[in-house]
């Protein structure tokens, strides 16, 4: 999927950003190629992936030229109800989620998710590791630029505060996103694993018929609205279709080898290069071809049938489902969002009025009692003790209490804590950790049915109302999907839809409540197509559903006495998910060029011929029995699996001296520990920078170990008053030890313990004057020894809490809505040099012993307002303790707090504002400039650009918030006001770029420091 380009940015120290799961026991099974890891309850899995990945090896390599250096890893996991998979090519390494990903996606059609998702996988470590331009443990160079303010006036500051800050990498892999998906998705349907389908179909001929389609440029990159970023694997899909079909399947695998040439920074000299045309040459003759065919399709389709629209806002409005009388609906619907989650939408369709009962709802069905006064729904919300995230089985009530604003309060607090949607008296959890989709009530609302995932296969089972007396109607371990199944009106049947190899049809299946009879399985409809959606009509002699064996996805209903087949449907679009009204009306969920809307039809609709064997009911299926593959070779227990080292070289301008050094990573494959370090050295005065991260994920909270140490070189040119002693320069070293472990608190927190240890070294090098031996008048140099001491010894325990709850939006990282909260305590144990013992014949430091506490909170609100701009509030604060800390004529303003600088007030530089105390505000409005630009530079991508400005109010103070600021000449607080612009730009196709540009201004600063301020950074996100 899109595993492979994230991999680029966040590097190899994690293949898996989840929960720790200590709780799984590991195996590996070995074929020719691959080595394969599973968890318990993934044999059945692991055997199928082996025998899967082995069928796809020789056509995808023999198509590419190219071949793994050695077994790819396949990491398969199972313990959450998510769909994806990930390729780390640089590191031959697939991930897969093993729930199959058209659950609750409902632009993807069916497929036999296994063999489509691990081909799709493994045709990125090929593709890519043929269009590398170097070697595999080095996918990329670092250029990196650090400038720093000057502090005026302050002798004990060695350098500033960095005001411009640059890292961007020279990539080794430059794909564009529309050619890496598309030949991933092409690569699945050569062999067999994949299709093009009438799912790709309808969002490319919905758009392109509209002339919506997403431009060449837009094509190459993620980052879209969540949906968008789903037309690039369609419009991908789509173009290297073509590219093959027209020019040939040879032109794909040439198109990678261009790519990998060193000068090749983007895709179109490579299309030139191989197909003898320019990039927009062959988009133009492309969108032609289609748009020519699409026209054709839609004139055959004859007079149209699509229903009057009812439900809309939004991208996406699925699974609709009337109340028993009529009067309501109740639907899953994104709203304004261009993304999931879903909310459950209940709208009054006498009045209008609509109603979210409950956010989020997970997009698989939701159903009525019969009653009409609950609803069922699934969730995938709270974490089990593990971290596990499974759906379950919810009920709202329409007649329970709603909140009043202080519950409202109580509830919402632990929401925002944990990242959970809390119950309230109106939602009520009826399963946990079920792993239950598509709920159903029965028609005497005792018995809900549901669909159950574990372990690539779904089962049908069934329980009372109240959560009790669980049933399973199939025992299914052959990877075999279900969805959407509905009792008959008479409460004996139940139909619903069956995927097995890639194929969905229509099954029934009979069960006796009273006497807990299970009758045989039978396939009642199987056209040429795609089979799914069953509903009954209100007297139980017809079902309703959506099909695509036209070529296009429309509604059908079945007789099941006669088998006529009636089309009600007929649109451009697409039709799904029927629900049949008490008086015989349908309302459905509609593709559009928009996105999903949900709509009503009363149409009989039209008889079309049909084939006895798509009914061929009388045809049972065997279930019970069904083999489970066995595994290639015998397991191995888990034991420990590194993968390759890689390596980012470095190049640095820092302090205006050049570096050189490197990033280095490794971690094993189930990331249960992991390395990250990294080195710079300046040739010239041997200043370095040096660190390493290790971690360890073996248990639930994750322990880390952390080093660190600068070298810094002085050449100072001081003397002592008698002139006798010359101070060439003073060497700092300065390192840290840091050993902590951290573990989530729900889905949006993190809580950290950690103990820190510095130690600050220096050593002064220098010459004595001494008396010439020959009596004349005059003196010589003599080099003395470097004269080396420790000036700080600190020691310190650490509880931090950070919790990021930002709304997912395309714009999130330019112009976020949400909250953010950092709060920090720290007990101190500092020791910092107060003299040497004269006495002594040895260097003997002797120290002041400073023991305080520490408490810092940074509370950020992003608040969405209207016309897309954001209101920004910050306030941070700190408070030191202890006096002994802020004697200024010992210690002066070592350990003090600072206000000043990029991360705080920019109108000021990082040393003037500091106390043992400290209290800030920050307002900023934040506004979209150029939302929307869309244009590509080279391999530069720009997105959008936004502005802001700001203006903030802070102190730093000592004992008495008002206390006289000497430096400043006030009482009050130093404010500033400034202006801000950010770029989001794109890579290489797959790498973020953000620029941000500032402009402070120092209300109360200084004349002789200067007012204004500017600040600059490129990096992969924003400060």
């Amino acid at each position: 999927m899109k595993g492979w380009a994230l991999w680029l940015v966040l590097g190899w120290a994690s293949a898996s950003l989840a929960q720790n799961h200590p709780e799984l026991a590991w195996q590996v099974v070995e074929t020719e190629h691959f080595r394969v890891f599973y968890h318990e309850g993934l044999a059945g899995a692991a055997a199928r992936a082996a025998r899967i990945a082995e069928a796809a090896y020789a056509p995808i390599t023999e198509l590419y030229g190219y071949a793994p250096d050695g077994r790819v890893r396949i990491v398969l996991k199972d313990h959450d109800d998510y769909a994806n998979g990930a390729a780390f090519f640089y590191q031959d390494t697939i991930e897969i989620w093993t729930t199959s990903l058209d659950h609750d996606f409902d632009l993807r059609g069916s497929s036999d998710w296994l063999r489509n998702v691990i081909t799709h996988e493994f045709a990125h470590i090929v593709s890519l590791g043929a269009a590398r331009k170097g070697v595999q443990r080095v996918p990329a160079l670092y250029l990196q630029y650090f400038g720093y303010q000057r502090e005026k006036n302050r002798k004990d500051v060695l350098i500033g505060y960095p005001d411009a800050i640059a890292s961007y990498p020279v990539m080794g892999t430059v794909v564009p996103m529309w050619l890496a998906e598309g030949a991933a998705q092409y690569g699945t349907a050569t062999t067999g694993h994949d299709r093009w389908d009438a799912n790709r179909d309808m969002v490319l001929r919905s758009l392109v018929l509209a002339d919506e389609q997403l431009s060449f440029e837009q094509m190459g990159v993620f980052g879209k609205q969540g949906f968008g970023n789903e037309y690039v694997y369609d419009h991908g899909f789509g173009l290297v279709r073509y590219i093959a079909e027209t020019y040939g399947e040879e032109k794909i695998a040439a198109l990678y080898r261009a790519a990998g040439q060193w000068h090749t920074l983007a895709i179109d000299a490579a299309c030139k290069k191989v197909l003898g045309k320019s990039a927009d040459a062959l988009y133009g003759e492309w969108i032609e071809a289609l748009r020519q065919g699409y026209w054709a399709q839609v004139a055959a389709l004859g007079p149209l049938r699509e229903g009057e629209p009812i439900a809309e806002v939004g991208f996406s409005n699925v699974r609709p489902r009337l109340a028993p009388n009529g009067d309501k609906l109740a639907y899953l619907s994104t709203r304004r969002r261009h993304h999931g989650p879903h909310g459950l939408v209940v709208r009054d369709l006498t009045t209008g009025e609509e109603e979210i009962a409950a956010f989020p709802a997970a997009a698989s069905t939701v159903d009525w009692s019969p009653d009409g006064r609950k609803l069922l729904f699934s969730r995938i919300d709270r974490a089990d003790k593990y971290g596990s995230r499974q759906a379950d089985i919810y009920e709202w009530d329409s007649a329970g209490a709603g909140p009043s604003f202080w519950r409202g309060m109580l509830w919402l607090v632990p929401a925002m804590v944990s990242g959970t949607a809390p119950e309230t008296p109106r939602v009520k959890r009826l399963t946990r950790g079920m792993r239950a989709l598509y709920p159903t009530y029965s028609p005497t609302g005792e018995w809900i049915a549901f669909v159950q995932n574990k372990g690539t296969s779904n089962n049908l089972a069934v329980m009372r109302a109240d959560g009790t007396g669980l049933r399973h109607l199939t025992q299914f371990a052959d990877g075999t999907q279900l969805y959407t199944p509905r009792f008959s009106p008479d409460g004996r049947t139940l139909a619903f839809a069956i995927g097995r190899a890639g194929q969905r049809d229509i099954a029934v299946v009979e069960w006796d409540a009273a006497s807990d009879s299970i009758g045989p399985l039978r396939v009642g409809i199987a056209t040429p197509g795609t089979d799914r959606d069953p509903a009954w009509s209100a007297d139980g002699t017809e079902l309703v559903f959506a099909s695509d064996f036209s070529g296009i996805f429309n509604l059908y209903a079945l007789n099941l006495e006669t088998r006529a087949l009636r089309q009600l449907t007929n649109t451009i679009g697409g039709a799904f998910s029927p629900a049949v009204g008490p008086a015989g009306e349908i309302v459905f969920a509609a593709y559009t060029a928009s996105g999903f809307e949900i709509r009503r039809l009363r149409e009989e609709g039209v008889l079309v011929a049909t084939e006895e064997a798509w009914f061929a009911e009388d045809v049972a299926q065997d279930w019970r029995d069904a083999p489970v593959p066995a595994l290639p070779s015998a397991p191995q227990e888990y034991g420990i699996d590194f993968l390759k080292t890689g390596i980012l070289p470095r190049l640095l301008l820092d302090e205006g001296r050049f570096k050189a050094g490197a990033y280095l990573a490794s971690g094993d494959v189930l990331n249960r520990q992991s390395v990250f370090a990294g080195a710079a050295i300046a040739p010239a005065n041997a200043d370095r920078d040096l660190f390493a991260r290790y971690e360890f994920k073996g248990f639930r909270p994750t322990f880390f170990l952390e080093v660190s140490n600068q070298q810094r070189r002085d050449a100072r040119g001081d003397s002592v008053d008698a002139r006798t002693i010359i101070v060439n320069a003073v060497n700092f070293s300065l390192s840290q030890f840091s050993a902590g472990v951290s573990g989530k608190l729900g889905r949006h927190a993190e809580l950290t313990a950690s103990a820190t240890y510095d130690r600050y070294n220096a050593s002064v090098e220098s010459d004595c004057l001494v008396c010439r031996g020959d009596g004349e008048v005059g003196f010589e140099r003599t080099a003395q020894r470097p004269f080396g001491y420790t000036y700080f010894n600190g020691f310190g325990l650490g509880l931090t809490y950070r919790m990021e709850l930002i709304a997912r939006r395309r714009d999130r990282d330019i112009s976020p809505v949400g909250r953010q909260l950092y709060v920090r305590y720290d007990r101190m144990f500092n020791y910092f040099l107060d003299g040497f013992n004269e006495r002594s014949s040895f260097i003997d430091e002797e120290y002041l012993k400073l023991f305080y506490n520490q408490f810092t909170v940074d509370w950020k609100e992003h608040i969405g307002m209207p016309g897309n701009t954001r209101l920004g509030l910050r306030l941070y604060g700190g408070w030191i303790d202890s006096d002994a800390v802020n004697d200024t004529t010992r210690v002066g303003d070592f350990f003090d707090y600072r206000l000043g600088g990029l991360n705080f007030m920019k109108g000021y530089t990082f040393y003037s504002i500091e106390g043992r105390k400290a209290l800030m505000g920050t307002a900023t409005l934040r506004f979209p400039l150029l939302p929307d630009v869309g244009q590509r530079v080279a391999q530069l991508y720009f997105d959008k650009v936004y502005g802001a400005v700001y203006a903030s109010m802070g102190k730093a103070w000592d004992r008495n918030i008002g206390e006289w600021n000497a430096r400043y000449g006030r009482a009050g607080p130093l404010r500033d006001v400034g202006g801000q612009l950010r770029f989001d730009l794109i890579s290489y196709y797959s790498v973020p770029t953000r620029v941000q540009v500032d402009v402070a201004y120092g209300i109360d600063e200084v004349r002789d420091k200067g007012r204004w301020k500017s600040y600059f950074t490129v990096l992969l996100g924003y400060l």
